[in-house]
């Protein structure tokens, strides 16, 4: 299903538990990010779980957009340079169950965002890579003491 504008308005719209505002766009199938701007930069959290969504990329400017949960899609790739540009404050994010296959997507992610104070990349194929490299880093910081 397309992300139209008439799909994000007739989305829940909703205060969260921490009191946040969020934009409920899961389960729709959606295979792009695109007419987000209808949003108007209301939202501090948007929740695009269990979509279709290849990439991410294409976000317009969303500066009050804090929290973005992404958990259940089939993303392979990230545009670094657009995370940075259009969400600066970005300090939650949810990969979790994606295709993210590159510690170079990850790297990149790192650069882009700044402010991320928490990184879900649980169940993606990058995932043992990661454990194993800060597995090894532990153990040998620990036995060089």
């Amino acid at each position: 299903m397309r992300l139209s504008a008439e799909l994000i308005g007739s989305c829940e719209q909703r205060t969260n538990p921490l009191g946040e505002r969020e934009i409920v766009l899961r389960g729709l199938a959606i295979p792009v990010i695109e007419h987000l701007g209808v949003t108007r930069n209301a939202f501090d959290a948007m929740d695009l779980t269990d979509n279709r969504l290849g990439r991410l990329e294409n976000f317009p400017r969303l500066a009050r957009l804090s929290c973005l949960y992404l958990s259940g899609n089939v993303i392979e790739t990230i545009d670094p340079s657009n995370l940075s540009k259009n969400l600066p404050n970005l300090t939650y994010l949810d990969l979790s169950h994606n295709h993210i296959c590159s510690l170079f997507e990850v790297s990149n992610l790192g650069e882009a965002s700044k402010k991320l104070e928490f990184l879900n990349l649980q169940g993606n194929p990058v995932q043992p890579i990661l454990c194993s490299f800060f597995c090894h880093e532990r153990i040998t910081e620990t036995l060089s003491q």
